[in-house]
């Protein structure tokens, strides 16, 4: 059996599509640091500034999120008020609780479910459906992968993938720094 060039041409874009749903592990990342520790980098005050983009990667939107992290016995609380450069303002509160090993979850009364992500080394990946609430104020239901790599103990890039039906639509980019940065041994001064 003898393959046209249309019949090659599909079964490449086939096996690009399957291969472009193998993505990194988070297990590449296990013995790198510094170590993952979710509770303290969320706990007090943080800034995030981001951008969304479509599939084709043009930036939709851009926006300043304002945190407040709150923890206790092993739960936490974080706040969200979310600035977008067209004047919208939407809020979401997380709440957080450690599983076994490096496993976390967390609601939000707009995330269906539970989010379900693992902590190791540097990294943490969170998947979980949104209902997206969209500029025009209609609401549609999407996957994030959701990817947090800590840059040091007061800041982090996440960088989450949009798709709906296993077709990818975009994704979101933030930077986030802790406002009142933990003393580090370095900081301190005698």
């Amino acid at each position: 059996m003898t393959l046209s060039g249309g019949h090659w041409r599909g079964l490449m874009l086939s096996l690009m599509l399957l291969l472009g749903g193998c993505g990194t592990s988070l297990d590449a990342y296990r013995d790198q640091g510094p170590t993952w520790d979710l509770a303290r980098f969320f706990d007090g005050k943080l800034v995030a500034h981001g951008l969304v983009t479509d599939r084709s990667g043009e930036v939709t939107s851009r926006f300043r999120v304002e945190m407040q992290g709150r923890w206790r016995a092993g739960k936490g609380e974080l706040f969200e008020q979310f600035y977008f450069d067209d004047g919208r303002q939407q809020t979401r509160t997380w709440y957080l609780r450690k599983g076994e090993d490096g496993h976390w979850r967390g609601t939000a009364s707009d995330v269906v479910g539970e989010a379900v992500g693992k902590t190791a080394g540097f990294a943490l990946n969170w998947r979980y459906q949104l209902d997206l609430a969209l500029p025009d104020e209609s609401v549609v239901r999407v996957s994030f992968d959701d990817w947090m790599y800590l840059l040091d103990q007061d800041r982090l890039i996440n960088r989450a993938e949009i798709s709906k039906f296993g077709i990818y639509l975009g994704e979101v980019i933030l930077y986030i720094e802790r406002t009142a940065p933990l003393a580090t041994p370095e900081a301190v001064t005698p």
